[in-house]
């Protein structure tokens, strides 16, 4: 019962140590993460549109004899009219 005891309190004390961040260092980490998630959009959506592109290039040369073609269907979402 005793190392229970000694347990608990050395963890009650390390967490009195604990440096907690301040509302500013918050705010500020939630502003970095919030570009950094921005930036990683806006690049993954011009790379989904390139690649469509590509892939629509390539159907229009060799053609296809599906009804809906293959870039449609990766890139549904983008494509859709």
């Amino acid at each position: 019962m005793y190392k229970i005891k000694r347990y608990f309190a050395g963890v009650i004390k390390q967490a009195k140590m604990v440096r907690w961040p301040t509302k500013r260092d918050m705010l500020s980490s939630f502003a970095v993460v919030l570009v950094i998630i921005l930036i990683s959009a806006v690049a993954l959506t011009i790379d989904d549109y390139i690649i469509a592109q590509f892939l629509n290039t390539l159907e229009n040369q060799f053609g296809t004899s599906e009804a809906t073609s293959s870039a449609q269907m990766i890139c549904g979402w983008l494509l859709w009219k």
